[in-house]
C-alpha cells in the first residue's frame, strides 16, 4: 500500500486541523521510513521475487518496525515528539494515530509478514495476492478520506489538489518498477516519502478549527 496510507493524514487533518499536513504525511510512512533506513544499515531485510504478485517485495524480516510492539513505540514517539513540538495534545494524538495507523492498512494487503511478536507469529490478510481487488481497496481509502477532508476544508481547491495528487500517485503505481537491489528501493521509498510531504507542505490547506 502507498498512497492508501495517506488516507490516515488526510482524516487526521479533518479531525485536528492545526496538525501540519507535511508531518500527517510523514507520520504516515513514518514506519516504511524506519524501515528502509534499518534496511540500508543491514539490520532488517527483504527479498525481491518478481514472482510474487502485485509486487516483488518479500519482506521477510523487519521486527523493529512493522512488529505490532513496535508500532505502539513509534506511536508513543509520535505523540511525545508532537507534544515538545507543538505542546497541542489533540495533534500529539492526531500524529501518533497515523503512526499506528499503518500496521493496520498493511495488515490489510500484506502478506503474512507483520509480526505479533518478535520475529514471530506473522499476520497479514494478504490482499496483495488479488492485485485488483488490492488496488480498489486502496482507491476506496484515498476517494473516502479525500471526502471527508473536503468537508472539512475551507480551501477546498487546495484539497482537491492534495487528493488528486494521492490519486495520481495510486494510478502510477500500477507501472512495474525495474528494481535492481533492496537498497535502490530503500533509496526510491526515502526519496519518494521526501518529495510528498514536500509536495504537502506546498498544498497545505487551511481547515475549519
Amino acid at each position: 500500500m502507498l498512497a492508501g496510507h495517506y488516507s490516515a493524514a488526510l482524516v487526521a487533518k479533518a479531525v485536528a486541523p492545526r496538525a501540519p499536513l507535511w508531518s500527517l504525511f510523514a507520520a504516515a510512512q513514518a514506519v516504511d521510513i524506519a524501515w528502509a533506513l534499518l534496511v540500508l544499515a543491514g539490520i532488517e531485510h527483504f527479498r525481491l521475487d518478481p514472482t510474487l504478485p502485485s509486487n516483488p517485495l518479500d519482506l521477510y524480516h523487519m521486527p523493529y518496525t512493522h512488529g505490532l510492539p513496535a508500532t505502539f513505540a513509534w506511536a508513543a514517539a509520535a505523540y511525545l515528539a508532537a507534544r515538545a513540538w507543538v505542546g497541542d495534545s489533540r495533534v500529539a494524538l492526531a500524529l501518533a494515530a497515523v503512526t499506528a495507523s499503518h500496521w493496520l492498512l498493511d495488515w490489510l494487503v500484506h502478506r503474512p509478514d507483520l509480526p505479533l511478536w518478535g520475529d514471530a507469529h506473522k499476520v497479514g490478510l494478504a490482499l496483495w495476492d488479488r492485485p485488483w481487488l488490492a488496488w480498489w481497496v486502496e482507491l476506496g481509502f484515498v476517494v473516502a478520506s479525500g471526502a471527508v477532508l473536503l468537508r472539512a476544508a475551507s480551501s477546498r481547491r487546495r484539497a482537491a489538489w492534495v487528493i488528486g495528487a494521492l490519486v495520481l500517485l495510486h494510478l502510477v503505481s500500477l507501472s512495474p518498477l525495474a528494481l535492481t537491489s533492496p537498497a535502490t528501493f530503500a533509496v526510491m521509498a526515502l526519496t519518494l516519502y521526501a518529495a510528498l510531504a514536500a509536495a504537502a507542505w506546498r498544498l497545505e490547506p487551511e481547515s475549519r478549527a
